[in-house]
């Protein structure tokens, strides 16, 4: 789904036409005409780059804004509001079939701009090459998705390593980080034994433990998990007297695993395989800690308004 919204490069051109009639148009009427205009569905409209501060649309056109106006294409009369410049209507004088950085080349400003940038860099270490159509946003996050997969992959394998009651409390402990749980610290039981009806942990969701969540965990390696294991769960928590639990394993669940959850809408069943694990474990330092720690930052627009 991704690849269906358009770089910021394509972006630009499309930008420049609507700016074309010499108005004054704002943010929102800007992305709302180009998320039109490329057929956008309100899922696509609503994906966010990895950071989670921002959708990915609105950073790609933003950026496309960015450099238009350090190419002197457009200019910002007011906040958030942009407009064309004599330099821009020049443009259409070209039979232009898209706009790239390629093409902001040849506009002194947009020059000077990439020539300050390059003298801030460190020249002791040479830039690396980035992807033409990928806003800095979206090589920050495209890294970072990388270095988190790596270390969910070695994540999973120790995980795989531990004992089943290991296991069993590393699940709990995670829940509990996450939320699942009353006020007071540590509302969970480890009940993984003989007898426990294949129910290995229990979280208490109030002071008083009246609330719970049973909780089924699987240290597999090679095995997924069956439509009959899901089956079996749901039976232990029918005997419990209630509907609502987490089953998670270290493998993957079956297709048939999927839809027996589907077909019983009445039970409140929350599949977690060995991927959203781990990928739980990495967002709420469970199991991992944090090695090095960046800050993006922009514009307090409300400071300067107060000025």
């Amino acid at each position: 789904m991704k690849e269906q919204i358009p770089d910021f490069q394509t972006l630009m051109l499309p930008l420049m036409e609507l700016l074309r009639d010499n108005k004054e148009h704002p943010l929102p009427e800007v992305l709302d005409v180009m998320a039109n205009k490329f057929a956008l569905t309100e899922e696509e409209l609503r994906i966010m780059v990895s950071s989670g501060q921002q959708t990915l649309f609105k950073n790609r056109v933003t950026w496309a804004i960015s450099y238009l106006k350090n190419a002197g294409l457009i200019e910002y009369p007011k906040r958030a509001v942009y407009k064309i410049t004599e330099s821009g209507k020049s443009i259409f004088k070209e039979d232009l079939t898209a706009i790239t950085t390629g093409y902001l080349k040849k506009f002194e400003p947009y020059r000077q701009w990439q020539s300050s940038l390059n003298q801030h860099q460190n020249i002791t270490k040479p830039a690396p090459e980035l992807h033409e159509t990928m806003t800095p946003e979206e090589i920050i996050g495209d890294n970072l998705d990388k270095i988190n997969d790596k270390l969910g992959t070695e994540l999973l394998e120790l995980i795989r390593q531990k004992s089943p009651s290991q296991f069993e409390r590393f699940v709990l402990e995670l829940l509990d980080k996450m939320g699942y749980g009353g006020a007071a610290e540590k509302n969970f039981e480890v009940v993984g034994q003989s007898g426990d009806n294949g129910i290995d942990g229990i979280i208490y969701q109030d002071k008083l433990g009246i609330d719970r969540i049973y909780v089924q965990a699987k240290k597999w390696t090679d095995n997924k998990v069956h439509s009959k294991d899901v089956r079996d769960f749901i039976g232990s928590l029918s005997i419990r007297g209630t509907n609502k639990g987490v089953f998670i394993t270290t493998s993957l669940f079956t297709d048939d695993a999927l839809k027996t959850v589907k077909m019983n809408p009445q039970n409140i069943i929350i599949l977690i395989d060995g991927k959203k694990l781990t990928d739980y474990a990495i967002q709420y330092n469970v199991g991992v800690q944090v090695k090095n720690s960046y800050e993006i930052k922009s514009i307090d627009s409300d400071f300067f308004d107060e000025l």
